[in-house]
C-alpha cells in the first residue's frame, strides 16, 4: 500500500515538474507594461477603458517599445417583459477591437489582436429620468472595468507566451 502511494506521489510531482506561475515572471510584465503607450479613438468608452488600464498598469517609462490601439463600439438594446411588451430595462454592449503594435524604426508592426465584448443590463425607471441616467452610467462603467481587465489579462498572457517562446 505505501508502494503504491509512493508511486502515485511521484508521478503526481512528476506531472508538475514544468510549471512556472505567472507571478514569477513578474519583472518581464513590469518591464514590458511599463514600455507601453495606450492610444484610443475618442470614443467615451474607449477613454474610460484607457483610464482604466492607466491605473492598473505600472508607470509608464520614456522609452515606447509598444503600443496598444483600443476602438469602441457600444450599443443599447432594449429588453421586454413577456406579458405585457413594455420596455423593462436596457442592456449596454461595449465591443472593443484591441490591436498592440510594436515600435520599430520605419514603422509600428502589429503583433496581436483580439475583439472583447462586454454586456451590461441595466433598469429602465418609468418617469425617472435622472434614475434611469445613474444606471445607464453605472452600466457603461461597469462595462469599462470589466473591459480593461479582460484587455491587460490578455496582453500579459500573450507576453507570457512570447517569454516562454523565446526561452
Amino acid at each position: 500500500m505505501r508502494v503504491i502511494f509512493l508511486l502515485f506521489s511521484i508521478a503526481f510531482l512528476y506531472n508538475c515538474a514544468g510549471f512556472s506561475p505567472l507571478y514569477q515572471s513578474r519583472d518581464i510584465f513590469n518591464e514590458k507594461l511599463r514600455n507601453i503607450a495606450i492610444t484610443t479613438d475618442k470614443n467615451r468608452m474607449s477613454l474610460s477603458i484607457k483610464k482604466d488600464l492607466l491605473k492598473k498598469m505600472p508607470p509608464a517609462s520614456q522609452t515606447i517599445n509598444y503600443i496598444i490601439r483600443i476602438e469602441t463600439k457600444t450599443e443599447t438594446e432594449s429588453s421586454a417583459t413577456s406579458t405585457d411588451r413594455k420596455t423593462s430595462g436596457y442592456e449596454v454592449i461595449a465591443t472593443s477591437d484591441v490591436s498592440l503594435y510594436k515600435r520599430e524604426l520605419k514603422y509600428d508592426r502589429k503583433i496581436y489582436s483580439f475583439e472583447e465584448k462586454e454586456f451590461t443590463m441595466f433598469e429602465l425607471s418609468p418617469n425617472q429620468v435622472l434614475s434611469t441616467l445613474a444606471s445607464r452610467n453605472k452600466a457603461f462603467e461597469i462595462s469599462s472595468e470589466n473591459l480593461s481587465k479582460s484587455i491587460l489579462n490578455r496582453i500579459m498572457l500573450y507576453f507570457s507566451k512570447e517569454a516562454n517562446v523565446n526561452k
